[in-house]
């Protein structure tokens, strides 16, 4: 059996072992809903980790190796663990769950029909996804700290004109409204 066809017999369970690895870096109140909820609505983190789930074993076992497809795939992932509360090495580190799940569930498989420097490949993609994650993350977190400080220069700009008046004396009263 080839390598590829290994990883495809895997692929449901390893995907599903992963996305509940993911759960878990959630606080414990959050875990039961993420896991039991499965409207894509209703429940976004879960969709979004799913979604992303797929795409990134497809990636690390060579079955979608291109770039483009895989960013678009884990684009709103990154984004959701941009956002999050999560520090920069807890939102990444996610990626790196896959390795020990690989190594219990499939490197033994790779290991007996000699073919270990398949498994080696696919921990390598999984270091480069990661990278590319964290790229990813970096972007998204460089528009969100804009984003805050342009509404901070806004902010600003009100309370001056707000000044401004105030010191004129040009103030409306509430009953000009």
């Amino acid at each position: 059996m080839k390598a590829i066809d290994i990883f495809r017999k895997h692929k449901g369970e390893m995907v599903r072992l992963w996305t509940d690895s993911v759960f878990d870096t959630y606080p414990f109140e959050t875990t039961g809903f993420l896991r039991t909820k499965d409207d894509p609505f209703g429940n976004p983190v879960a969709h979004m980790t799913k979604e992303a789930a797929g795409a990134l074993y497809d990636a690390v076992t060579g079955e979608a190796v291109e770039v483009a497809h895989t960013r678009k795939a884990m684009d709103r992932f990154i984004k959701l663990r941009s956002v999050q509360t999560f520090s920069p090495s807890q939102s990444m580190a996610v990626f790196s769950l896959m390795k020990p799940i690989l190594r219990e569930h499939v490197m033994p498989e790779l290991v007996a029909q000699g073919d270990l420097a398949a498994y080696l490949e696919t921990e390598s993609r999984i270091d480069s996804l990661m990278l590319l994650a964290f790229d990813m993350y970096v972007e998204n977190r460089e528009i969100l700290a804009e984003s805050r400080i342009t509404e901070i220069r806004n902010q600003h700009a009100q309370l001056a004109r707000w000044a401004q008046q105030l010191e004129s004396g040009n103030v409306p009263s509430g009953n000009d409204r």
